[in-house]
């Protein structure tokens, strides 16, 4: 798989930028909901309706900072140019017939080529490689494998 991290920048921005947008049409509805629900409803069923979709604003508005976070640190790692000899935040490896990013944890992301799994520097994975060379080993499922250094 030929893969070009500047792309997988791309893809990844506008997933988060779409989920963002998805995120912001869901609070829309939402608030929409409380106003609804304050004009034509009284008495307790009043209460527990509003508080259910309060409960559910105050999540979404959760997962909209989360996702905004997620989109600044991106920016942040995409700006890292160069190759270095060593794996570091925004390298792209490959483990097995697996690609990784470490950036964000955004999980895996399909692609036209297949698909590379964003990982945070953080993870158990990207601790046991960070700082290692290309062709030096790592426990990887289960097993010992090299890794290479893409990018």
């Amino acid at each position: 798989m030929n893969l070009n991290k500047e792309e997988i920048f791309q893809k990844a921005v506008s997933f988060l930028k779409d989920r963002l947008n998805q995120l912001r049409e869901e609070r829309k509805a939402i608030s929409e909901g409380i106003l609804e629900d304050d004009k034509s409803s009284a008495g307790d069923k009043f209460e527990t309706g509003r508080e259910m979709l309060t409960q559910d604003l105050r999540q979404v508005e959760g997962q909209i900072k989360s996702n905004s976070d997620l989109l600044e640190e991106l920016y942040r790692i995409q700006s890292i140019k160069g190759i270095g000899e060593k794996v570091r935040e925004g390298s792209l490896v490959k483990i097995g017939d697996d690609h990784f990013l470490i950036s964000v944890a955004l999980g895996k992301l399909p692609l036209p080529e297949g698909e590379i799994f964003l990982i945070s520097p953080v993870s158990p994975l990207a601790q046991q490689i960070m700082g290692k060379g290309h062709g030096e080993t790592v426990l990887f499922k289960g097993k010992s494998q090299q890794f290479e250094l893409i990018a």
